[in-house]
């Protein structure tokens, strides 16, 4: 019996080299629990303004890194830790220091920038895949924070989002041991 191939880094016929960047962090599954735990962890504190900028910046810095020969590839789960990390922060719930936040964040955007790379390309084509990447990352985490931070402060919905963090987190762990049994 065999399994299916998990199938992440493939791009839409048809659509354009831009919009299958803006696409890839919907579908890969470690980007998407990524940019979703960070973006609500985000949305709780409120302040973390710097923290978002900060994961954007260091996500173009990983997508610039993924483009030089002398980077290896991103090993595999790397990605998921990240995720698991911010799903555990958003199901406790509690104040993190500043510095750790901070560090989360910007490992996390290094690492699904690293994780984003496109093959090599002629230069604009994957010029276009790397911005559209970064515009999708962008508006994902940006849109997640500021619909969380929306969120009443009503105790039922803060429970809600306190089980979804720990969603997160088991999905990001039961991911890294699909990748790793591989």
């Amino acid at each position: 019996m065999s399994l299916l191939p998990i199938i992440a880094h493939g791009s839409i016929e048809g659509i354009g080299d831009l919009w299958n960047g803006v696409l890839h962090p919907l579908r890969s599954p470690a980007h998407l629990l990524v940019i979703a735990g960070l973006g609500i962890y985000a949305g709780q504190r409120l302040r973390f303004k710097n923290e978002v900028l900060a994961f954007i910046l260091c996500t173009a810095l990983g997508l610039v890194c993924t483009q030089s020969p002398l980077l290896p590839e991103i090993p595999a789960g790397i990605p998921c830790v990240f995720a698991a990390l911010a799903g555990a922060m958003v199901a406790l719930r509690r104040p993190f220091p500043k510095a750790l936040s901070l560090m989360l964040f910007c490992g996390a955007g290094f690492a699904v920038g690293w994780d984003s790379g496109a093959e090599v390309s002629p230069g604009w084509v994957s010029l276009k895949i790397l911005a559209g990447t970064w515009l999708g990352v962008s508006v994902l985490i940006l849109n997640l924070a500021n619909y969380a931070a929306m969120v009443p402060k009503k105790a039922w919905l803060k429970i809600g989002a306190r089980v979804l963090g720990s969603w997160i987190t088991a999905i990001s762990a039961l991911y890294l041991a699909l990748l790793l049994k591989r």
